[in-house]
């Protein structure tokens, strides 16, 4: 006959079959997870090539450079003469009899406005051309740093799951010597359940992270102009940038570089070029002409029948209605000034951006290098040292526990303050409007 079960072997049991019960839903979800890890794996990619693709198909781009040579064809037309106007009249038997022998009348015109005006027309088109191929460019660069960033952002992704990834396993190794000791009696079930809490915990983390990617895949083939659809490989870690040029020297590489100044002082040009046609309203335009007057039908040698006849008339225009043209002299004068703010806004905007990339870049290397150099090691070796003594029974399970998450927050704190610093010298690269180190490969 048996002995009856007590109510601490009642506990006892419930607690097994739960621990059962966590470790199939544990080791069933390793699998699903290495098989969307290996869907995932396709071949890596570089940047280069991205930037090359974004500025063959981007449709912005497209769009702006089609805007670029409109601007230039204006060019031609803004010195262009008006079109000649033609007349020729046909006498009837009426207007004859009121106007004498005249049987109809042919006449030419042409318009010649004053010289300067057409040349100020010119130079307003050009700058006008000018200002359009500034923001083409800079709509090049917007475009190559957003990839850039969003490459950049790709590579933390990427190498985040590649963290959380080696921490799987290491918890899987956690769990297995603490369910070994748990069936020996030398610890306890409450640490196979932190174990496997751990695991879910960056389970999570790994969802989270497979959203982000699926979200900066979306942004890059919108910029790509490709199937939203397309799967985008693993970012490749460009080599770490140096920068050994002094903020004063790029700030004056910005203001001689970037494409946005260039097209506000473009247009502050073709402003003070409209400024000065206003002024030229008072200067009269020309309009000279031929006409033929061809009297009588030829058939008859009337006494009152004369010679046909021809003239060149000659007319000016006269400028004398002031509200017209002192208004339009103000409001040149008004656009000027707008466009001279617009032009100190845009340089003051890059003075900030310029600074601010820089120390960004300056900050996040010196923290990447400290995570690089000694958190992560530090770090490592103490999860070494916890994981030996726990296996060993020298160390708890919670120092173990400690250990792990300190590592995989530096590992994960090491990826993200590089990309950062990559972020940022793109950036910087971005606000100086040229290419900072051409041999680097995550510059624009």
């Amino acid at each position: 006959m048996s002995a009856p079960i007590s109510k601490e072997g009642h506990a006892m049991k419930k607690m097994l079959v739960a621990m059962l019960i966590l470790s199939i839903l544990f080791f069933s979800t390793i699998p699903s997870i290495q098989a969307e890890e290996k869907s995932q794996a396709s071949p890596t990619l570089r940047l280069p090539d991205l930037i090359q693709q974004a500025l063959e198909k981007n449709p912005e781009i497209a769009a702006a450079k089609a805007e670029w040579f409109a601007s230039k064809k204006r060019i031609l037309a803004s010195w262009a003469l008006p079109d000649p106007m033609g007349e020729y009249d046909i006498m009837g038997p009426m207007v004859e009899t009121m106007t004498g022998p005249e049987k109809n009348r042919f006449m030419i015109s042409q318009e010649i406005p004053f010289p300067a005006k057409l040349w100020e027309k010119r130079k307003a088109a050009k700058a006008e051309a000018e200002s359009v191929h500034a923001r083409f460019r800079a709509l090049e660069r917007d475009i190559t740093n957003k990839l850039t960033q969003l490459y950049f952002e790709l590579y933390y992704i990427d190498a985040s799951l590649d963290t959380l990834a080696e921490v799987k396993e290491l918890l899987k190794k956690i769990e297995g010597v603490a369910q070994a000791r748990y069936s020996n009696l030398s610890g306890a079930q409450r640490d196979v359940a932190k174990a496997q809490t751990e695991f879910s915990l960056n389970l999570e983390k790994l969802y989270t992270l497979e959203q982000q990617r699926e979200s900066v895949v979306a942004q890059m083939n919108a910029l790509l102009d490709q199937d939203p659809m397309i799967a985008i490989g693993k970012a490749m870690l460009p080599p770490k940038p140096a920068l050994d040029r002094p903020l004063v020297e790029l700030i004056n590489l910005a203001v001689q570089n970037r494409q946005e100044i260039k097209e506000a002082e473009a247009t502050v040009s073709k402003t003070r070029y409209s400024k000065r046609l206003a002024q030229l309203a008072y200067f009269p335009d020309v309009n000279v002409g031929f006409e033929y007057i061809r009297i009588g039908d030829g058939s008859t040698m009337a006494a009152n029948d004369g010679k046909d006849a021809w003239m060149f008339p000659l007319r000016v225009n006269l400028p004398a209605w002031q509200n017209r043209i002192i208004p339009e002299i103000q409001e040149a004068k008004k656009l000027e000034e707008a466009q001279k703010s617009k032009l100190l806004a845009v340089k003051n905007q890059t003075f900030f951006e310029v600074k601010d990339a820089y120390y960004r870049f300056k900050t996040a290397s010196k923290i990447a290098d400290l995570y690089e150099v000694a958190i992560v090691p530090q770090a490592k070796l103490t999860l070494s040292a916890d994981q030996a003594g726990y296996e060993s029974g020298k160390s708890s399970f919670l120092d173990l526990l400690d250990s792990e998450r300190v590592y995989l927050n530096a590992k994960l704190s090491e990826v993200q303050f590089l990309a950062e610093a990559l972020k940022a010298y793109a950036h910087l690269s971005w606000a100086t409007g040229l290419d900072l180190d051409k041999n680097n490969p995550p510059l624009l």
